[in-house]
């Protein structure tokens, strides 16, 4: 830290990497030391969008862990290789703001949230659908006990956008729910208060762009007895579409509506204007809200409360998900 300011650097150049940028340059409480990738060229075109002067350019991810300048990094590469920069970065003394999934399957996972405690690393996952204002205001009214007890929750994450290089690769993208499908599970268990504990899975193969079953289905139990059906679909003619509904006892939530016991006069549904854009634009989404939490966390010398050992349980889910699916559709415990 310099003049009472983090210094943060960011290893992967790709989309995403975009939103976390933003999200430095915007934080009064952060100062830019440099940006790196595997790639030359997707650096300079970041150099450029964002016209940024007097940074480092790190041509390899241990110039970032070597730099004394650099208290925090965020990881923005492909998933396949999340788990091991992040614990590179752990070991190195870093604090992390690490893009889902943490990792790409179970074992990985175990691995880093190990080495994440040993070392004392503070970590913010870049789980954007926490720290939306509706998001918010649904967690408020569930922990207040508006919708009564949980019944049913229901999620689906749907996006058939064009997808390259190694998001078409299972073994590199973790498949359907580990690369998209993340953000809507771990939001359910988020609203939820309450983990995934066993799950059973379906899928559809959809022709030969990803080698994975682009379209996958789950039930759900809930450690609070609640049920769940979650859906996820990277192909078909559908834009961005992120549902969340819940049924409670004395209330109901599908997406931005709501239904409360509590409001006697209330005949059908109302809904609540957050402001919360229906994007999947990695710009869209709350990444300054996130970094600002994170630093917060940082001054106040306190781990984050959405960091990677907050979503072990989401990311399990969605790995066995995966694992019924190929197994024939029987349930699997979350362990």
């Amino acid at each position: 830290m310099k003049n009472g300011k983090f210094g943060c650097a960011l290893w992967g150049c790709g989309w995403v990497a975009g939103g976390h940028l933003a999200a430095y340059l915007k934080n009064p409480d952060c100062r830019l030391i440099g940006i790196g990738s595997r790639r030359p060229e997707s650096v300079q075109q970041k150099i450029a969008e964002f016209d940024l002067h007097e940074i480092t350019v790190f041509p390899a991810f241990e110039d970032i862990l070597n730099d004394p300048r650099v208290d925090i990094v965020s990881i923005c590469t492909p998933n396949d290789l999340h788990a091991e920069e992040a614990m590179q970065a752990a070991r190195a003394g870093k604090q992390l703001f690490l893009e889902k999934p943490a990792a790409v399957n179970a074992e990985e996972l175990e691995r880093l949230a190990a080495v994440l405690q040993a070392c004392y690393t503070k970590s913010v996952m870049g789980l954007v659908l926490r720290f939306n204002p509706l998001s918010l205001l649904q967690k408020r009214l569930i922990a207040r006990g508006e919708l009564g007890k949980i019944l049913l929750a229901n999620v689906d994450y749907w996006f058939g956008r064009d997808r390259g290089g190694w998001m078409r690769e299972g073994k590199r993208s973790g498949g359907a729910f580990v690369l998209g499908g993340c953000h809507s599970v771990d939001l359910a268990r988020f609203l939820l208060g309450s983990d995934i504990t066993e799950v059973r899975g379906d899928a559809l193969q959809t022709g030969d762009w990803y080698d994975y079953p682009a379209v996958e289905t789950a039930q759900v139990r809930f450690a609070n007895g609640a049920k769940g059906v979650f859906s996820c679909s990277l192909a078909g003619f559908v834009p961005y579409t992120a549902n969340i509904h819940i049924i409670g006892e004395d209330g109901t939530i599908l997406n931005d509506r709501f239904f409360l016991r509590c409001f006697q006069e209330q005949k059908d549904f109302f809904a609540v204007n957050t402001g919360v854009k229906k994007s999947g634009d990695v710009y869209d989404h709350p990444f300054p809200a996130i970094l600002s939490h994170f630093i917060t966390c940082l001054r106040e010398d306190r781990d984050s409360e959405h960091n990677v050992a907050s979503a072990v349980n989401s990311h399990k889910a969605c790995f066995a998900i995966c694992r019924s699916a190929a197994g024939g559709g029987e349930w699997i415990k979350v362990g």
